[in-house]
């Protein structure tokens, strides 16, 4: 009879620690990536935003993380929850006799011990789902490190293709300057002097987009940062840095993958939990609830009854079938999930092996071959209109290709560290290499020229306007002796 009694009372001590989220812990688990967590409260970025400086920005104010620690407190209190006891039931009756007398009074405790069988097998429950969100979590820290790394450099690369697009735009404005000034000497034609205007114009259209995708990269990053909008009071670096060492075959990325991915890791947490889910449903299948008590009654003639009982259900229709059917159902969806996890990780990583050694060789071609083959190009131009074999404007003309090529490189350059950011973390860890930055710069400052510095025959012009002579006659001349006639 004392059993409810005694149980409540020692038990009610019993209450399980709320789980803690170990910070050392969670900073292993992310040094692995190559993620770090900064150790003070940072003030918002101002001046120019370094990678390292960009990601712990958004893993203290991106409210992804917000959310993140708010589903780790609720499975915190789950395993609360599953730790605790049924509450015991006070009963109370009043029995009037009907030909007058005193009252019966009854009252009774009882208390649910099926709770308590299953105590310890919840609370490993409870806690395997707990660890496996702590996974998640750090997942999460991991996943929004990579997306903001992804945005930073589409920042970079943003602005460094904006700043070659206005070497490029100035090219063809200068080509439109000297084409009105000939228009008026006479030495091109209306067509000529259109084609120059249309070259132009749609070289600031390329610029003004160039500088939307600026600002619209900076503004991507910003968001990550918890930050949005706010794109006044920072800057990115205005040059890429050069590729790195390929990384290794995709069979050891693979392997590396597959042992190392925390969104992994956290479902093989979670079906832990739903295999003990399922040991413990069919452990206790023919237990319904059990509930021992004791009462006590007061009889009309003040006579006193102590007694106890117990109360227990019957399995004779429900033996709960469904119970072990569902949890049955949710481990065979659970690990249905965790193979289509798998797949998914290798294809992905195979994926973006392809992708990263695709844009590293693109880079590579661009880079040793097409511009050293458009700089021999210029140089061949330039001599041809000091001797006066081609026009002025067949340099600017070439110029501008050859600037849209850098434009090209440059693209195909944030491309590749786009994808690598993505194998990294694919792979779940830094690729070798080093940091970025080892192996240099992928400098586009030597363009800084102004187109006119690179034509003598547009400086002798100016020799020939010195001493009275008509400067535009001489650039006719060179028209009519190069066979262009009106070329522009």
């Amino acid at each position: 009879m004392a059993l409810p009694v005694l149980s409540v009372l020692f038990l009610a001590g019993c209450a399980t620690t709320v789980p803690d989220l170990d910070r050392e812990r969670l900073e292993g688990d992310l040094m692995a990536y190559g993620v770090t967590l900064s150790e003070e409260e940072l003030p918002k970025p101002r001046g120019e935003l370094e990678l390292e400086s960009a990601i712990h920005q958004a893993l203290l104010r991106n409210p992804r993380m917000q959310a993140a620690y708010a589903r780790l407190d609720l499975e915190a209190a789950d395993v609360i929850e599953a730790s605790q006891f049924a509450n015991p039931s006070l009963s109370l009756s009043v029995l009037r006799p009907e030909g007058g007398g005193g009252n019966e009074y009854g009252i009774g405790l009882a208390w649910g011990i099926s709770g308590w069988l299953l105590r310890s097998a919840r609370i490993d429950i409870a806690e395997s789902h707990w660890e496996s969100t702590r996974l998640q979590l750090t997942e999460g820290m991991v996943a929004l490190a990579s997306d903001t790394e992804r945005a930073w450099y589409e920042a970079v690369a943003a602005r460094q293709q904006a700043q070659v697009q206005a070497l490029e735009t100035r090219a063809a404005d200068l080509g439109l300057r000297l084409g009105q000034r000939f228009h008026e000497a006479g030495n091109i034609t209306d067509l000529d002097k259109a084609h120059l205007r249309i070259r132009a114009t749609e070289s600031r259209l390329q610029l003004e987009e160039a500088r939307r995708q600026e600002r619209a990269t900076r503004l991507n990053l910003a968001h990550l940062m918890g930050i949005p909008g706010e794109i006044e009071d920072w800057s990115v670096p205005a040059t890429l840095p050069l590729p790195l060492a390929d990384p290794d075959a995709p069979g050891a990325l693979v392997d590396q993958a597959l042992d190392g991915r925390l969104d992994l890791a956290a479902l093989d947490k979670a079906l832990d939990g739903m295999t003990e889910g399922v040991a413990l449903v069919r452990r206790y299948r023919w237990l319904g609830d059990i509930e021992p008590g004791i009462e006590f009654e007061r009889e009309t003639d003040g006579t006193r009854l102590w007694g106890g009982g117990i109360t227990f259900t019957l399995p004779l229709f429900n033996r709960n079938q469904s119970g072990v059917h569902r949890a049955e159902a949710r481990l065979r969806e659970g690990e249905a999930r965790r193979d289509r996890l798998t797949d998914a990780i290798i294809a992905d990583v195979h994926e973006q092996h392809y992708r990263l050694l695709h844009h590293r060789e693109r880079f590579r071609m661009m880079r040793e071959e097409l511009l050293p083959a458009r700089e021999i190009a210029m140089a061949g131009i330039q001599e041809r209109v000091n001797y006066m074999f081609d026009d002025v404007f067949d340099l600017l003309e070439h110029k501008q290709e050859e600037l849209r090529d850098w434009r090209r490189t440059v693209a195909e350059l944030g491309d590749y560290w786009r994808a690598r950011a993505d194998l990294a973390y694919a792979v779940a860890g830094p690729l070798p290499g080093g940091p970025a930055g080892r192996e240099g710069y992928f400098d586009t400052g030597q363009l800084e020229r102004e187109p006119g510095q690179m034509h003598h025959h547009h400086d002798h012009g100016h020799d020939h306007e010195d001493h009275g002579e008509p400067h535009d006659h001489e650039h006719g001349d060179h028209t009519e002796h190069s066979g262009h006639g009106g070329h522009h």
